[in-house]
């Protein structure tokens, strides 16, 4: 068994010298001491489980286990720790561009150090870039070019939001691209512009492309050297397998560097990466997606599901929403009108793809529950495990709609974050109402729907632990509020659990093969350092990762 790391002198390694193999199949590795969560309702406990190329020989008790001992098994006691299946991000993107972190930053003041501070390695006429900040960082919640413009007033400033939905462009950058009072709003975008419609450098949704179009792009080399980062960084958190929802096409360097990978064998994570959706979709486009999902069915890539963007977000007030955001007339902005929208739905349901929306309002879930339930007509119920990502303010009344159609709400538990943003500008846009139901997990549950848990990294941490605690607590990591933010939301440990592991795989077709620990799985497990179902949900932040193991080998170890 290959290991990418070396044990932890804390972990006993047992001696097994002169231990005859009891059996004509010994495992490689075997794990002992442990309290295992498996998942599975049919043998939900354990204490230790045995591993052979790549998957779970045994999983069961710590003599059972011990029999399948051979010379050269390597026995790791665990102490008692609680072991669970790898975790499984439902909704993570590959971010590829290197960018100064913007995120909590709080003020424009630390915006503008951060953004000096990155920019100071960097020639000097390089493009400053950043992402992570939030309407809350900015007085009465306004982003504005002038902010950048007093502090970079000869080179181009381009910084997305946390949510990746609008991004804020200073003076030169608008310049370059050739932003102007005479330039319209792009087909699924707004220019906010000020006095006599100058552009107050805020771009939402599809104007952002007018300038980050300009923006150098990374090489392939900078490509390989994230993707082994942010794996090796998912590691750390236990994260075993990625679904990643950047819908980009199935060409270029991110798709090369991954075949090449999966093809060597070198992976960290396990991926299931999207392809575009558009309702205008070829069939030429549509053979070309079916042939990749059968090229690549390997345990370590996959390919299959079709990402589509049907709103923007709460924050930029482009989510859309059935009745106006509180205090506005504006009720969001969606992207394709409902007949368009069916027919393409239909169109890959009729070549057999999965599908996952982006809709965050009301009405554009509905709206993608429509389509869902429209190509089910068209052509026949099926397996699809179609899904609506994100979901966060769904009307009551659709709530049964995802079991009904078998709809998979892929909803983001750190999203629960009672933040300053959140308290400031999401939940005063939403309205009590709303916000009262928003990023509700349980209301899904109640539902009896199937729910996968996401980080839409990096938009919010990829913290398992982190999104486990706040699915829990609805309290921001400092503990506030007390109680819980809107508490009715809030769900136990065990069905967050679920929602990162077996619900997960689920909404990736691989329930079969990750999700829960049971002889013939694939070998993907984590190791905590203390029992989650048993601490105080106000502590739950104290577990840590001490040991991530997928396909049998150990891709992160706790120093």
């Amino acid at each position: 068994m290959r290991l990418y790391s070396l044990l932890p002198a804390a972990c006993l390694l047992l001696p097994v010298a002169g231990v005859a193999a009891q059996t004509a199949q010994p495992a490689e590795a075997v794990y002992v001491n442990a309290r295992i969560w498996t998942g599975d309702s049919l043998a939900p406990a354990a204490t230790a489980l045995a591993v052979r190329d790549g998957r779970l020989l045994h999983v069961g008790s710590d003599t059972a286990v011990r029999a399948l001992v051979g010379e050269g098994t390597r026995v790791v006691d665990l102490g008692g720790r609680r072991v669970v299946p790898g975790f499984i991000d439902a909704h993570w993107h590959l971010p590829t561009q290197s960018r100064a972190d913007l995120v909590g930053a709080g003020s424009v003041q630390e915006i503008v150090k951060r953004l000096q501070a990155w920019a100071a390695a960097l020639p000097r006429d390089a493009w400053v870039v950043g992402r992570g900040w939030t309407p809350s960082d900015f007085p009465q919640n306004a982003a504005h070019k002038q902010y950048l413009d007093a502090a970079f007033p000869d080179r181009p400033v381009f910084i997305t939001d946390r949510d990746g939905h609008q991004a804020l462009a200073n003076s030169v950058a608008l310049r370059l691209a050739r932003v102007t009072a005479a330039t319209k709003d792009p087909a699924q975008g707004v220019i906010e512009r000020g006095a006599g419609g100058v552009p107050t450098g805020l771009l939402k949704e599809s104007a952002s492309g007018l300038v980050s179009r300009l923006v150098p792009p990374p090489s392939r080399a900078d490509i390989a050297r994230r993707i082994d980062e942010e794996s090796r960084a998912a590691a750390r958190f236990g994260i075993t397998m990625v679904q990643e929802a950047s819908r980009r096409a199935p060409r270029g360097d991110v798709f090369e560097v991954l075949a090449a990978a999966a093809g060597a064998d070198t992976m960290r994570v396990r991926w299931y990466v999207s392809v575009p959706f558009d309702p205008g979709v070829t069939r030429a486009q549509l053979a070309q997606y079916v042939a990749l999902r059968a090229r690549h069915r390997g345990p370590w890539l996959r390919y299959g599901i079709a990402k589509g963007m049907l709103d923007g977000t709460v924050d930029a007030q482009t989510a859309a929403m059935l009745e106006p955001y509180a205090g506005t007339d504006a009720t969001g902005l969606p992207f394709w009108p409902a007949a368009t929208l069916n027919r393409g739905v239909a169109r890959y349901d009729s070549a057999g793809l999965q599908v996952e929306l982006h809709a965050i309002g009301d009405r554009a879930i509905r709206m993608a529950l429509d389509a869902y339930a429209h190509a089910r007509r068209v052509n026949g119920a099926r397996d699809s495990r179609h899904r609506v990502e994100h979901v966060e303010v769904p009307h009551p009344r659709d709530l049964p709609r995802f079991k009904a159609l078998g709809v998979i709400a892929s909803t983001q538990a750190i999203f629960a974050t009672p933040d300053a943003n959140t308290l400031t500008n999401y939940a005063p846009l939403l309205g009590p109402r709303r916000a009262a139901s928003s990023n509700s997990f349980r209301q899904f549950d109640d539902a009896g729907a199937v729910q996968a848990f996401g980080s839409d990294y990096p938009v919010f941490p990829m913290d398992v632990i982190r999104g486990i605690y706040t699915a829990v607590t609805r309290m921001t990591p400092e503990g506030t509020p007390k109680g819980g933010w809107y508490p009715a939301g809030r769900i136990g440990v065990e069905a967050a659990l679920r929602h990162y592991t077996r619900d997960a795989a689920y909404a990736a077709f691989m329930e079969q093969e990750v999700g829960t620990l049971r002889a013939g799985m694939l070998a993907d497990f984590v190791v905590l350092s203390e029992d989650l179902l048993s601490v105080p949900p106000e502590q739950l932040l104290r577990v840590q990762v001490v040991r991530t193991v997928v396909g049998g080998r150990e891709s992160f170890v706790a120093p």
